[in-house]
């Protein structure tokens, strides 16, 4: 991939990090303690932390950076070692991972405490170029102004140009459940069905707990 084709577009990374039981509180805690560290770096954008309503014990993390070489430079400093170092007794190892991303279309407000993300997951056939984002465009098109939808974001892989993630942001939990129950549900994101990327579970629920 070109990065020059990159210079505009915000560089995205997402963790998924699962904390072993009993320790969730503690490491929300330290994670905010680190966020508002790393706010302050002139490449950072912003930051999120959700909790999966599912999921026990499972969060998702999203940092947004002017660049991915601002990110890089970031990753290998002594105060990304030091903040990995604090959070390491929460975190179970095989419940972690990382994917880096570019954001390519956006409609999402910033993030605020008790709203819900949802990530989709797809994978686009080799032969199909450019059919994941056309879909994404066609339903965003239709959910535009829907109560309780916040926004969405189309995501592709740094890893894998095949790759994708959908994120959509709704009021709280109810909101989304509402959504999620509802009859136009399914028929409103059927273009996109046929993508999805079941090695990575399809998809998941959070619930935000901060933004910086």
């Amino acid at each position: 991939m070109n990065n020059s084709h990159h210079d505009d577009t915000v560089y995205r990374v997402m963790v998924k990090m699962r904390i072993h039981p009993g320790m969730e509180r503690d490491f929300e805690k330290t994670w905010r303690d680190i966020a508002t560290t790393i706010a302050r770096h002139p490449a950072n954008i912003a930051q999120s932390i959700a909790k999966s309503p599912d999921e026990d014990g499972v969060y998702y993390i999203t940092s947004d950076w002017q660049n991915k070489e601002r990110f890089h430079e970031f990753e290998h400093s002594p105060e990304h070692a030091a903040n990995r170092m604090r959070l390491d007794p929460y975190r179970d190892p095989a419940g972690t991972s990382m994917t880096p991303m570019y954001v390519s279309s956006s409609y999402a407000s910033r993030p605020q405490p008790g709203r819900v993300r949802v990530a989709l997951y797809l994978n686009e056939p080799e032969n199909d170029r450019g059919s994941i984002e056309n879909a994404y465009h066609q339903i965003s098109s239709t959910l535009r102004g829907r109560a309780g939808l916040r926004g969405n974001e189309l995501l592709r892989s740094l890893r894998d140009p095949r790759r994708y993630a959908v994120l959509s942001e709704w009021d709280d939990v109810p909101t989304y459940r509402e959504w999620e129950r509802s009859p136009d549900h399914l028929p409103t994101t059927s273009p996109l069905a046929r993508y999805h990327d079941k090695n990575l579970g399809i998809f998941g629920s959070y619930e935000v707990l901060a933004a910086y």
